[in-house]
């Protein structure tokens, strides 16, 4: 996968703070691994422990305003895969645990399941909460921002820019879903998906999108500051939970 460039790296809302990023969902697998590997023992099996990296870097919004990088558009057009949203780092350990659940037998498969369970218990105890209402304004203040005057001129700008490149577009989201999720990008899908991001650089949509879905983001959090701190109060005692597993091990 290519490494983001700076300004894919650099999409980053209010609303991420709230949640945990990937670095630390390592540590939280990590733990898990310490208090699954003696439970598994105790029924009979062995837990190999995944290798975790020191640090895991998180780009989750590469993609949240469609195709941003030259590199992507070319090499994929708009079927960019979902490995471009996470680091190497990270899909590192996703294919440690894939691999080591592969291996087990169904009887071990099934008590590491349990023990699973009983792990996730522990790590979350006193860190419940509901993240279903932080979901739902993210989809809202998206397609807020996309009803913003600014976003509107700067999406009007866009449209003329492919139009004098020969793509009759009214917006970047109507250029991605003509191409659909699946199959292998075409010539012209990737042409449409470069122009497409140098409509972009040179309107400056992505800036004025990205700055006003962060400012309806803030809105969102002063109004309603009891369930935001919930929320970081809730990763706060996870981690706690996860950095005590981890010293016992």
């Amino acid at each position: 996968m290519p490494a983001p460039t700076a300004e894919a790296r650099d999409i980053v809302f209010p609303f991420d703070s709230y949640e945990l990023p990937d670095d630390d969902i390592i540590k939280t697998y990590a733990a898990t691994d310490a208090l699954v590997r003696p439970c598994m023992r105790e029924k009979g099996h062995e837990w190999g422990l995944i290798k975790t990296p020191e640090n895991a870097p998180s780009w989750r919004n590469r993609l949240h305003f469609g195709v941003v990088e030259p590199d992507v558009a070319r090499r994929f057009g708009y079927h960019a895969p979902a490995e471009l949203l996470s680091s190497p780092e990270y899909r590192g350990v996703v294919r440690q645990m894939n691999g080591r659940l592969a291996s087990l037998s169904k009887d071990a498969a099934s008590h590491a399941a349990d023990c699973q369970k009983e792990a996730g218990q522990t790590l979350t105890r006193g860190a419940k909460t509901s993240f279903a209402k932080l979901n739902d304004l993210k989809s809202s203040t998206f397609d807020a921002a996309k009803r913003d005057h600014n976003v509107k001129d700067a999406t009007n700008r866009w449209s003329a820019c492919m139009k004098a490149a020969g793509f009759d577009y009214t917006t970047p989201w109507a250029a991605a879903r003509k191409w659909g999720a699946k199959g292998d990008p075409t010539k012209h899908e990737i042409a449409t998906a470069v122009s497409d991001v140098r409509c972009k650089k040179k309107t400056g949509i992505v800036a004025i999108w990205f700055s006003t879905e962060k400012r309806l983001e803030e809105k969102e959090i002063s109004k309603d500051e009891s369930y935001f701190n919930n929320l970081k109060n809730a990763n706060s005692h996870y981690l706690h939970n996860a950095r005590m597993a981890l010293s016992k091990e």
